[in-house]
């Protein structure tokens, strides 16, 4: 035979022979979990082809302590007699850990207790595409991210009893989000951005630290406070908080911090209206293109933007308030173009 049919034949049993990434996946997966079926107890998933690996959520808790894809196949109502596991009736433990919800829900009364939570320096971690339900005992949690690490959270549906805390650079973004008390961001570099937020007492949500991005939002409060910034350098971007259905909103966007910029904001009014729109308490802000408007005829908030330091920047904002914008004995940089209606 010749070289050139033998080059041929070789080429042809490559293709023939040669195994797909994720059908090799797949493979190494079920290998694994096989092996380990024979050396410890059974762990609480199995592997499926083109899923990953499958939880099984019928004995709590759940404790996810290797790396891999995960999944649910349909959905789960937890059983109350789980409630109050500390630190979470499905915990993530291990590195590298993605869950996707393929469109299913989990939902739970964790009791004192967490639904979900990340633990110890557990990092790399995906939650998508699914709902996370927690109702409803004070102290309920549906997610929390208790690793420094942080974790990607997005295309989620989820309800939280109590308020959820995320730290590290946790991302939550492209999600319907409905907290009763709020959401808590305690590190620096997190990002919350492309969501619908139903608040109802509490924070929408409290970033303690800086460098966060908050973007393209729209928050809906129904009574309490609506964000509230104390660290410095955050971006806060094209977000929409509509209070028109609100009862009584005792505090909007808050500012504690140095050099954060607020840009393009809408605020439209609803409810008692107890604080200034815009509270600006640190310095070198920059406010620009902001607006707070009235659904209704002829309601106006009592402050629109109040300063209590020196040394911000503000520009081309529009406030709907009997007092558009409150200096009182402060200096600061008006670049024009703001108007009080």
């Amino acid at each position: 035979m010749g070289t050139s049919k033998l080059v041929l034949l070789a080429a042809a049993a490559a293709v023939l022979f040669t195994i797909p990434a994720a059908q090799a996946q797949d493979d190494a997966a079920l290998a694994a979990e096989a092996s380990a079926r024979a050396h410890g107890p059974p762990k609480p998933w199995k592997s499926v082809r083109g899923l990953g690996r499958v939880l099984d959520l019928t004995k709590l808790p759940i404790v996810i302590d290797e790396p891999g894809l995960y999944a649910i196949d349909r959905n789960w109502e937890l059983l109350p007699k789980a409630a109050n596991i500390v630190p979470g009736m499905i915990q993530i433990t291990a590195d590298n850990v993605t869950l996707d919800l393929h469109g299913f829900t989990i939902s739970a009364d964790p009791g004192v207790g967490t639904l979900l939570v990340t633990t110890g320096l557990a990092g790399e971690i995906e939650i998508r595409n699914g709902g996370i339900a927690a109702c409803c005992s004070d102290g309920g949690v549906a997610i929390g991210i208790t690793s420094p690490r942080g974790a990607r959270l997005h295309h989620l549906s989820v309800f939280s009893y109590d308020r959820m805390t995320f730290e590290g650079g946790t991302s939550f973004t492209d999600s319907d989000i409905r907290v009763r008390v709020g959401m808590q961001f305690t590190a620096s570099g997190a990002s919350l951005q492309r969501n619908s937020i139903d608040c109802n007492r509490g924070r929408c949500a409290t970033f303690i630290g800086d460098d966060n991005r908050v973007t393209d939002n729209k928050m809906i409060p129904y009574q309490g406070g609506v964000i509230r910034f104390e660290g410095d350098a955050n971006i806060v971007v094209n977000n929409v908080i509509d209070a028109s259905n609100a009862i009584d909103v005792l505090e909007w966007v808050f500012v504690k911090g140095d050099s954060n910029v607020l840009r393009a904001n809408t605020v439209l009014l609803g409810g008692f209206v107890g604080e200034p729109i815009f509270s600006i308490n640190g310095t070198a802000n920059t406010l620009d293109g902001n607006i707070a408007a009235s659904p209704f005829l002829g309601f106006r908030a009592p402050v629109g933007m109040e300063f209590t330091a020196d040394g911000n920047f503000y520009g081309n904002n529009r406030m709907a308030a009997q007092i558009p914008f409150a200096l009182g004995s402060t200096t600061q940089t008006n670049w024009g173009g703001n108007v009080g209606y």
